[in-house]
This record gives C-alpha cells, structure tokens and sequence, in this order.
C-alpha cells in the first residue's frame, strides 16, 4: 500500500481544526503521513494539534512567526516520504473514502499527473451551501486542460499529486491567492494532464476568514491580472514560451481588457 503524504498549513483555525483532523484519521485508506506546520497562531490551535503529536503518523513543525502560507506549503512538501502528496486546508473535511478513491484513480491511469475531486461548499456550522459550478462542467483531463487558462476549476484543498512532480515544480510564493492556479499552469504546459475523482472527495468550508474569502473581496479581473503577471515573469525568466503558454497569454489579454471594460463601466455608472 503507497504511503500518501498529506500536507497542511494551520492559522488561527482552532474553530474546525479538530474535525479537519479526524476527517483525515477516519480516512479507509490507512497508509498516511500528516505534515503540519503551524504558522504561529494566536488562537490555541497549537494546543490541538499537541493531542496528536504522540501519533508517529503526524509531523508537527510549529512556526514562532506568522510566514505565510503559500510558504508554509513548499516547507512540508520537504518533509514528504510518500509516493503520493495529498493537500487540506485547517477548516475543510475530507469524505471518509476520498484517498482510497484518489489513490486507486493515480493507479490506473498512469499518465494522470495529478487529480482532484469534486467538492460540496458548507458554512460556518456545517450546513450544506451548492456546488462549484465550475468544478462539475469542468472534469475530464481533456476539459480541465482547456479551461485552465482562463479560470481555476481545481479545488486546491482537494487535490492528490505524484510526489516527484511537487517536488519539482513546487508553489510561487508570490503567488499569495492564486499559488494553485498558478501550479496548475505550470503543470499543464508542461504537458502534465491533470483528472478529477467525478463525486464529492471535500466539504469546503466557506467563512469569513478563509483564504477563498478574502481572494474573493479583490474584482476578479484585477486578481487574474494579477496571478498572470507573476506567471508571466516565471516564464519569461525561465524561457518556457511553448504553444500553451502562448494560449495562456490570450487569456492574460482577454482578462485585461475585461478589467478595462469593467473600469469603464464603474466609471460612467457611479
């Protein structure tokens, strides 16, 4: 049995961390190792994640600074053993067989790097909130790969990759609300595909405080713009110009001149 790597980076997330844990420890596939760092917390998150430290299965790195997490991220994947990496973020609950699922999708189709899994949004006290549109319409590796471009359609949170390739390309820390986007890129124009487990793997929380929350209160124009100049001077630097990133660069375009309608619009209507 493959042992699978799960990584997480915790901030002030004493609210659900316990549950987001024993999602993980309640997991059918069993041959796990949890990396946890714990990014200098104010709240006693700290304190719950002491409980498990006798457990040999988690790894516990505590930061005495608050460093951020897209760092915090590329810090335990040094830490990984498995032959596969699996993400989770502290507020988010994993459904009780998606690493079986996800590890028995891997298996089968060798030449899928990386696969997701639909999600279930939930609030603040569990209570069901829809659906991702995007992530149901965009499914196939042939549909993802197309898509991706122009819009995310990849729940980072839910996502399960082959250990060398995260060791290889890891997250642009100067991408602080799009490091998944921008490593989804990265993977597809590097002719990598990426599928997706076709059923709920995560109940994704949504709150106030979350990462997607706050993402979400920039327009989304300027935030693509944003996400696509930071991949732009990697490619530029590195000179990875290929047909894919020529059509990533249509989409950059497309979304500024959205940006420049939308300025437009504001102005002559407020």
């Amino acid at each position: 049995m493959l042992l699978v790597s799960i990584i997480m980076s915790v901030y002030n997330s004493e609210q659900w961390l316990q549950k987001t844990i024993d999602s993980v420890i309640a997991q059918t596939y069993t041959n796990w190792e949890f990396i946890i760092v714990e990014d200098g917390s104010t709240d006693n998150g700290k304190k719950i994640l002491e409980a498990y430290q006798s457990d040999a299965r988690f790894k516990l790195i505590y930061r005495e600074q608050n460093v951020g997490y897209v760092k915090n991220l590329n810090h335990a994947i040094t830490f990984c053993k498995g032959a596969y990496i699996a993400r989770m973020d502290a507020d988010d609950i994993c459904l009780p067989e998606r690493f079986e699922k996800q590890v028995a999708f891997l298996r089968a189709n060798p030449t899928i790097s990386m696969v997701g899994g639909f999600i279930d949004f939930i609030d603040e006290n569990d209570q069901p909130k829809g659906v991702w549109k995007a992530d149901r319409k965009y499914a196939t590796p042939a549909a993802i790969r197309k898509r991706l471009p122009f819009e995310n359609c990849i729940a980072h949170p839910s996502i399960m990759i082959r250990a060398e390739l995260l060791q290889k390309f890891r997250y642009n820390e100067l991408q602080t609300n799009s490091e998944d986007w921008d490593l989804w890129l990265q993977l597809s124009a590097a002719g990598h595909l990426i599928g997706k487990v076709q059923e709920p793997v995560l109940l994704y929380r949504q709150h106030n405080k979350s990462v997607t929350a706050k993402s979400l209160k920039e327009s989304a124009f300027r935030k693509n713009k944003n996400t696509y100049y930071q991949y732009f001077k990697v490619v530029q630097q590195e000179k990875k110009w290929n047909r894919y990133n020529c059509i990533i660069w249509i989409a950059a375009f497309i979304n500024r001149v959205k940006l420049q309608l939308s300025a437009i619009k504001r102005f002559f209507y407020h």
